[in-house]
């Protein structure tokens, strides 16, 4: 069966996350700093079952370098882990703004190769967004994974249900402060 998918095209750095760091904002040496807010990413329809890996959302559009993140998440570990962007499967990003625009978190699995598995009664990872709490506005998954935004750290308060695509979060609306993957 052929799924559509919808692949945001973004810039990558080539720094490795930190395995003490929560999230790692991904800069390359002599890469400009936004001073404002940048413009949104434009989004390209594709039709395939094709995975989606961070490197695949390097081309289009490298200014955008600068205003990204990246967490690496793995199966039944609450924390961003150390993991290459490069080498990882895209299970969501989260955006700043509402309707997948402003700076954003891409968040992926290095492990996976075809991605999350079906339902959401199991753990695919998780993270507190540490000093990007209280800055998502909208989220979009890929690969078959279901992302729970929750208001306080380690996955706990009031949360979202399990999302696939939200361009607005609602009450949620920058209030998120840890996620969980399903």
């Amino acid at each position: 069966m052929i799924v559509s998918w919808r692949r945001c095209l973004v810039g990558l750095a080539a720094a490795t996350a930190s395995a003490a760091a929560l999230v790692a904002t991904a800069a390359p040496g002599g890469a400009a700093t936004h001073a404002a807010e940048p413009r949104g990413i434009r989004i390209e329809a594709v039709g395939s079952d094709t995975p989606v890996t961070v490197s695949d959302l390097v081309s289009a559009h490298p200014e955008r370098v600068a205003s990204t993140s990246y967490c690496a998440v793995r199966d039944n570990t609450f924390g961003c882990q150390q993991g290459t962007p490069g080498d990882g499967l895209v299970v969501a990003i989260l955006y700043y703004n509402s309707n997948f625009t402003g700076s954003e978190i891409v968040i992926f699995n290095p492990a996976y190769q075809v991605g999350c598995t079906s339902g959401t009664g199991d753990n695919e990872g998780g993270a507190n967004l540490g000093s990007y709490a209280n800055l998502i506005s909208s989220v979009h998954t890929y690969h078959s994974c279901d992302i729970k935004l929750f208001d306080g750290d380690n996955a706990t308060g009031t949360s979202t249900g399990w999302l696939d695509q939200a361009g607005s979060l609602g009450s949620m609306d920058d209030r998120a402060n840890s996620f969980k993957i399903s």
